[in-house]
């Protein structure tokens, strides 16, 4: 993740002055440094991807043997154990999109037209 990051801010840099320049061609080194960074990208979506997937079916086992409790702080703990779970299928969603990013790595992320 660090690598991608560092990747990511050393394509910037070198881009922003080609930008400033021409904002509608990129350079082959350009291009090549893109293809690299998404290459790095989306082996680290996969790596997050099948983690996520992972704790989904840690927290659905949790939430089997919880659910065989009883008392109040089983069902506090039902409760905590649902948010978990909603929240990792809010990031399997998010990371099941597919990333925009690359597909126009010129354009403004700030002014996304529909």
């Amino acid at each position: 993740m660090i690598t991608a990051r560092k990747a990511v801010v050393l394509l910037l840099v070198l881009s922003a002055g080609a930008l400033a320049e021409d904002k509608t061609q990129m350079t082959p080194s350009q291009r090549e440094a893109v293809s690299q960074v998404k290459s790095m990208a989306m082996k680290e979506r996969h790596y997050m991807m099948d983690k996520t997937k992972t704790a989904d079916a840690q927290a659905a086992d949790i939430q089997k043997s919880v659910s065989a409790m009883e008392g109040d702080k089983a069902k506090a703990l039902q409760g905590q154990v649902a948010q978990l779970q909603a929240t990792i299928k809010a990031l399997q969603t998010q990371l099941a999109k597919a990333p925009k990013y690359f597909d126009d790595p010129l354009a403004d992320p700030l002014h996304d037209t529909p």
